[in-house]
Protein backbone atom coordinates (compact mmCIF):
# COMPACT_ATOMS: atom_id res chain seq x y z
CA UNK A 1 0.00 0.00 0.00
CA UNK A 2 1.36 3.38 -1.00
CA UNK A 3 0.71 6.74 0.63
CA UNK A 4 0.95 9.76 -1.64
CA UNK A 5 0.68 13.41 -0.63
CA UNK A 6 -1.14 15.67 -3.07
CA UNK A 7 -1.14 19.46 -2.77
CA UNK A 8 -3.58 21.89 -4.39
CA UNK A 9 -1.45 24.62 -5.89
CA UNK A 10 -4.32 27.07 -6.48
CA UNK A 11 -8.10 27.25 -6.69
CA UNK A 12 -8.29 26.20 -10.34
CA UNK A 13 -7.24 22.61 -9.85
CA UNK A 14 -8.39 19.40 -11.47
CA UNK A 15 -10.59 16.84 -9.78
CA UNK A 16 -8.94 13.64 -8.57
CA UNK A 17 -10.91 10.52 -7.66
CA UNK A 18 -10.74 6.79 -8.11
CA UNK A 19 -11.72 5.78 -11.61
CA UNK A 20 -15.25 4.44 -12.04
CA UNK A 21 -15.86 0.89 -13.22
CA UNK A 22 -18.55 1.92 -15.69
CA UNK A 23 -17.85 2.96 -19.27
CA UNK A 24 -20.37 4.42 -21.70
CA UNK A 25 -19.41 2.04 -24.49
CA UNK A 26 -19.70 -0.96 -22.14
CA UNK A 27 -23.19 0.17 -21.13
CA UNK A 28 -24.13 0.11 -24.83
CA UNK A 29 -23.04 -3.49 -25.46
CA UNK A 30 -25.87 -6.02 -25.74
CA UNK A 31 -27.25 -6.71 -22.27
CA UNK A 32 -24.15 -4.82 -20.99
CA UNK A 33 -22.25 -7.95 -21.92
CA UNK A 34 -18.81 -6.28 -21.66
CA UNK A 35 -19.07 -6.17 -17.86
CA UNK A 36 -18.86 -9.96 -17.79
CA UNK A 37 -15.19 -9.68 -18.73
CA UNK A 38 -13.43 -9.65 -15.36
CA UNK A 39 -9.98 -8.54 -16.65
CA UNK A 40 -11.68 -5.58 -18.33
CA UNK A 41 -13.77 -4.42 -15.38
CA UNK A 42 -10.91 -4.89 -12.90
CA UNK A 43 -8.63 -2.75 -15.05
CA UNK A 44 -11.23 0.02 -15.34
CA UNK A 45 -10.51 1.01 -11.73
CA UNK A 46 -6.73 1.15 -12.18
CA UNK A 47 -5.65 4.53 -10.90
CA UNK A 48 -6.96 7.88 -9.78
CA UNK A 49 -8.69 9.76 -12.56
CA UNK A 50 -7.90 13.38 -13.41
CA UNK A 51 -10.88 15.36 -14.69
CA UNK A 52 -11.78 19.03 -14.98
CA UNK A 53 -14.79 20.95 -13.61
CA UNK A 54 -15.53 22.62 -16.94
CA UNK A 55 -15.56 21.71 -20.63
CA UNK A 56 -12.33 21.95 -22.58
CA UNK A 57 -12.86 22.64 -26.27
CA UNK A 58 -10.17 23.04 -28.94
CA UNK A 59 -9.48 22.61 -32.64
CA UNK A 60 -6.37 21.47 -34.53
CA UNK A 61 -5.73 22.74 -38.05
CA UNK A 62 -4.07 19.49 -39.13
CA UNK A 63 -0.53 20.86 -39.36
CA UNK A 64 2.02 18.84 -37.41
CA UNK A 65 5.32 20.66 -37.09
CA UNK A 66 7.62 22.29 -34.55
CA UNK A 67 5.65 25.53 -34.47
CA UNK A 68 3.04 26.37 -31.85
CA UNK A 69 -0.38 27.79 -32.62
CA UNK A 70 -1.84 24.97 -34.69
CA UNK A 71 -4.17 23.94 -31.86
CA UNK A 72 -6.66 26.69 -30.94
CA UNK A 73 -8.19 26.60 -27.48
CA UNK A 74 -11.85 27.63 -27.54
CA UNK A 75 -13.03 26.84 -23.99
CA UNK A 76 -11.31 25.76 -20.80
CA UNK A 77 -8.52 28.31 -20.53
CA UNK A 78 -8.27 27.71 -16.78
CA UNK A 79 -7.24 24.11 -17.34
CA UNK A 80 -5.49 23.85 -20.70
CA UNK A 81 -3.07 25.64 -22.98
CA UNK A 82 -1.96 25.02 -26.55
CA UNK A 83 1.26 27.03 -26.84
CA UNK A 84 3.17 23.90 -27.80
CA UNK A 85 4.14 22.10 -30.98
CA UNK A 86 3.46 18.74 -32.65
CA UNK A 87 -0.33 18.78 -32.48
CA UNK A 88 -0.55 18.52 -28.72
CA UNK A 89 -2.37 20.15 -25.83
CA UNK A 90 -1.27 20.55 -22.21
CA UNK A 91 -3.51 20.42 -19.14
CA UNK A 92 -3.17 22.57 -16.04
CA UNK A 93 -4.15 20.18 -13.27
CA UNK A 94 -2.98 22.42 -10.40
CA UNK A 95 -1.85 19.45 -8.32
CA UNK A 96 1.55 18.45 -6.97
CA UNK A 97 2.34 14.84 -6.02
CA UNK A 98 4.97 14.02 -3.39
CA UNK A 99 6.11 10.42 -2.87
CA UNK A 100 8.96 8.48 -1.33
CA UNK A 101 12.17 8.50 -3.36
CA UNK A 102 11.66 4.94 -4.63
CA UNK A 103 8.21 5.66 -6.01
CA UNK A 104 7.21 7.32 -9.27
CA UNK A 105 3.84 8.38 -10.64
CA UNK A 106 2.70 6.99 -13.96
CA UNK A 107 0.32 9.09 -16.05
CA UNK A 108 -1.50 7.23 -18.82
CA UNK A 109 -4.78 7.16 -20.77
CA UNK A 110 -7.75 6.12 -18.65
CA UNK A 111 -8.09 2.34 -19.07
CA UNK A 112 -10.78 1.41 -21.57
CA UNK A 113 -12.14 4.96 -21.79
CA UNK A 114 -11.86 6.61 -25.18
CA UNK A 115 -12.11 10.33 -25.88
CA UNK A 116 -12.66 11.02 -29.55
CA UNK A 117 -9.90 13.22 -30.94
CA UNK A 118 -7.12 12.87 -28.34
CA UNK A 119 -4.72 10.32 -26.93
CA UNK A 120 -3.14 11.33 -23.58
CA UNK A 121 0.60 10.80 -23.36
CA UNK A 122 1.93 8.06 -21.09
CA UNK A 123 4.67 9.51 -18.88
CA UNK A 124 6.63 8.74 -15.71
CA UNK A 125 7.52 11.46 -13.19
CA UNK A 126 9.99 10.97 -10.33
CA UNK A 127 7.80 12.54 -7.66
CA UNK A 128 10.30 11.69 -4.94
CA UNK A 129 12.20 14.86 -5.88
CA UNK A 130 10.09 16.70 -8.48
CA UNK A 131 8.09 19.20 -6.46
CA UNK A 132 6.01 21.04 -9.01
CA UNK A 133 2.71 20.85 -10.85
CA UNK A 134 2.30 17.36 -12.27
CA UNK A 135 2.58 17.66 -16.07
CA UNK A 136 -0.15 16.14 -18.24
CA UNK A 137 -0.63 16.46 -21.99
CA UNK A 138 -2.27 14.76 -24.94
CA UNK A 139 -1.75 14.27 -28.67
CA UNK A 140 -4.58 15.63 -30.81
CA UNK A 141 -5.61 12.97 -33.34
CA UNK A 142 -8.51 14.56 -35.25
CA UNK A 143 -8.02 17.61 -37.46
CA UNK A 144 -10.36 20.45 -38.39
CA UNK A 145 -13.07 19.47 -35.93
CA UNK A 146 -13.90 20.82 -32.51
CA UNK A 147 -12.75 18.37 -29.85
CA UNK A 148 -14.81 18.51 -26.67
CA UNK A 149 -13.69 17.08 -23.33
CA UNK A 150 -16.82 17.26 -21.25
CA UNK A 151 -16.60 18.51 -17.66
CA UNK A 152 -15.91 15.79 -15.09
CA UNK A 153 -14.77 13.29 -17.73
CA UNK A 154 -11.64 11.43 -16.55
CA UNK A 155 -8.87 12.27 -19.00
CA UNK A 156 -5.77 10.77 -17.42
CA UNK A 157 -5.12 7.96 -14.96
CA UNK A 158 -2.44 8.47 -12.29
CA UNK A 159 -0.84 5.32 -10.83
CA UNK A 160 2.03 4.91 -8.33
CA UNK A 161 4.75 2.55 -9.50
CA UNK A 162 8.09 1.45 -8.08
CA UNK A 163 10.58 1.47 -10.93
CA UNK A 164 13.34 0.16 -8.67
CA UNK A 165 11.18 -2.90 -7.91
CA UNK A 166 10.45 -3.32 -11.62
CA UNK A 167 14.09 -2.88 -12.62
CA UNK A 168 15.85 -6.04 -13.88
CA UNK A 169 12.67 -8.08 -13.98
CA UNK A 170 12.95 -10.85 -16.54
CA UNK A 171 10.77 -13.03 -18.73
CA UNK A 172 11.72 -16.69 -19.16
CA UNK A 173 10.64 -18.21 -22.48
CA UNK A 174 10.23 -21.98 -22.88
CA UNK A 175 9.21 -24.29 -25.71
CA UNK A 176 5.72 -25.79 -25.95
CA UNK A 177 6.81 -29.13 -24.52
CA UNK A 178 7.49 -27.39 -21.20
CA UNK A 179 3.91 -26.13 -20.73
CA UNK A 180 2.54 -27.37 -17.36
CA UNK A 181 0.08 -30.23 -17.69
CA UNK A 182 -2.62 -28.44 -15.69
CA UNK A 183 -2.60 -25.30 -17.87
CA UNK A 184 -5.68 -24.24 -19.82
CA UNK A 185 -3.62 -24.36 -23.02
CA UNK A 186 -3.25 -28.12 -22.64
CA UNK A 187 -6.89 -28.81 -21.78
CA UNK A 188 -9.06 -29.75 -24.76
CA UNK A 189 -11.84 -30.59 -22.31
CA UNK A 190 -11.79 -27.05 -20.91
CA UNK A 191 -11.82 -25.50 -24.39
CA UNK A 192 -14.73 -27.64 -25.52
CA UNK A 193 -16.71 -26.95 -22.35
CA UNK A 194 -16.18 -23.20 -22.74
CA UNK A 195 -17.13 -23.35 -26.43
CA UNK A 196 -20.38 -25.16 -25.58
CA UNK A 197 -21.29 -22.50 -23.02
CA UNK A 198 -20.55 -19.66 -25.43
CA UNK A 199 -22.75 -21.22 -28.10
CA UNK A 200 -25.60 -21.18 -25.59
CA UNK A 201 -24.97 -17.51 -24.77
CA UNK A 202 -23.61 -18.35 -21.32
CA UNK A 203 -20.55 -16.60 -19.92
CA UNK A 204 -18.15 -18.97 -18.18
CA UNK A 205 -16.83 -17.26 -15.04
CA UNK A 206 -13.98 -19.71 -14.56
CA UNK A 207 -11.29 -17.05 -14.59
CA UNK A 208 -13.30 -14.64 -12.41
CA UNK A 209 -13.87 -17.41 -9.85
CA UNK A 210 -10.37 -18.90 -10.23
CA UNK A 211 -11.77 -22.38 -10.93
CA UNK A 212 -11.44 -24.95 -13.67
CA UNK A 213 -14.39 -25.90 -15.85
CA UNK A 214 -15.53 -28.43 -13.25
CA UNK A 215 -15.73 -25.79 -10.52
CA UNK A 216 -12.58 -26.90 -8.72
CA UNK A 217 -10.60 -24.09 -7.08
CA UNK A 218 -7.24 -23.65 -8.79
CA UNK A 219 -5.92 -20.47 -7.21
CA UNK A 220 -6.70 -16.94 -6.08
CA UNK A 221 -6.61 -13.52 -7.66
CA UNK A 222 -4.16 -11.03 -6.20
CA UNK A 223 -7.18 -8.73 -5.70
CA UNK A 224 -10.78 -8.94 -6.94
CA UNK A 225 -11.34 -5.18 -6.86
CA UNK A 226 -8.95 -2.22 -6.83
CA UNK A 227 -9.76 0.17 -4.00
CA UNK A 228 -7.97 3.50 -3.86
CA UNK A 229 -8.66 6.09 -1.21
CA UNK A 230 -8.64 9.86 -1.02
CA UNK A 231 -8.47 11.62 2.33
CA UNK A 232 -8.82 15.38 2.17
CA UNK A 233 -7.48 17.77 4.80
CA UNK A 234 -9.18 21.16 4.64
CA UNK A 235 -7.51 22.88 7.56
Amino acid sequence: MYSIDVYKLHNNHANIEQLPIRRDWMDKTFDKHAYNCFPLTLTNGLGWGISFPEDIVFKWDGINDSQSGHVKLIEGHNFAYTERENASISFRIGLMFITDKNLSMLAMPVPNMFIDGITPFTTLISTGFFKGEFPCAARVTKANEEIIIKANTPVISIIPISLSYLQNSKINIYNANKIPENSFSNSNEYSQHLSNLNQKGIWGNFYRNATDHLGNKIGDHEVKAIRLEIKEYNE
